[in-house]
Formats: structure tokens, sequence, C-alpha cells
């Protein structure tokens, strides 16, 4: 018989090879499990946190937030105006316009003032003490 043409397998050249290799998928299955164990440790203090509800405010679902308005105070032409309570205005018509104010209007709202570098400090303090003589929640920023 001639073996010349005699057909030939990849068994036949290397005999036990006929198992594929693991090691390499061995080795990417331990790296995907250490990915995930340090994911694991790293997302575990997060647990713990605690949520600390202010007393006093209605915890339901339908609970809205307080609405907010932010007023700018800035100085143009010498005068100290005020936009985003009302039109723009003088600031003393705008505390003129808060002190005005019904109360119930102002209970819970919450106005953040925003200032230009060149308006006066005391310009500001006024309206602050004019919101906060309304009951409204002043922020600075």
């Amino acid at each position: 018989m001639n073996t010349r043409f005699q057909r030939r397998s990849i068994l036949d050249r290397a005999p036990g090879s006929g198992v594929p290799n693991m090691t390499p998928m061995v080795d990417v299955t331990l790296v995907i499990l250490i990915f995930f164990m340090a994911s694991a440790t790293i997302a575990g203090p997060e647990w713990f946190l605690r949520a600390e509800l202010p007393e006093g405010r209605p915890t339901s679902a339908l609970a809205l937030p307080s609405p907010v308005v932010r007023a700018e105070v800035f100085t143009r032409d010498n005068a100290t105006l005020v936009r985003g309570i009302g039109p723009e205005r003088p600031i003393e018509d705008a505390i003129n316009a808060i002190a005005a104010m019904d109360p119930s209007t102002a209970d819970g709202l919450v106005v953040e003032i925003q200032t230009a570098d060149e308006t006066p400090y005391a310009e500001v303090v006024r309206l602050h003490a004019a919101l906060v003589d309304a009951g409204a929640d002043v922020r600075l920023r």
C-alpha cells in the first residue's frame, strides 16, 4: 500500500492533541472573577448609608419640592437693580414688594441671590434681610 496518498488527520500527526487547550479560557475566567470580586468590595460600603430626612416636612412621594427663585443683583448707571423677583427694578422697589408680600406666599419659598462683583455688599444684606423677614429661605451664590 502506498502511504504517499494515504489520508491523514491531525490526530495522526500529534496523538493526544485533539483536546482543546483550556489554559487561555481558565485565565480569562479568573481575570473576570477577580474583576467582579474587586468591584463588589468597592460597592459594599454604600449599602450602609442611612438617609436622613428632615423633620416637619412631608415625606409623601407626592410632595413637591420647594420653588426656587433666582434673584440677580447688579449695578447699572450707579443704581442697584434686582432681576428675578418680578420685573427688573431698583432694589428699593424690590424690597418694598417683598415687604408687601403675603406671608403664605413666602412660606417654603427658596430664593437664591446671585450678585455681580461690583454690587455693594450693604444692598445685598438689605435684600437678604427683607427676604428672611418675609419668611423665605435665602441662599447666596
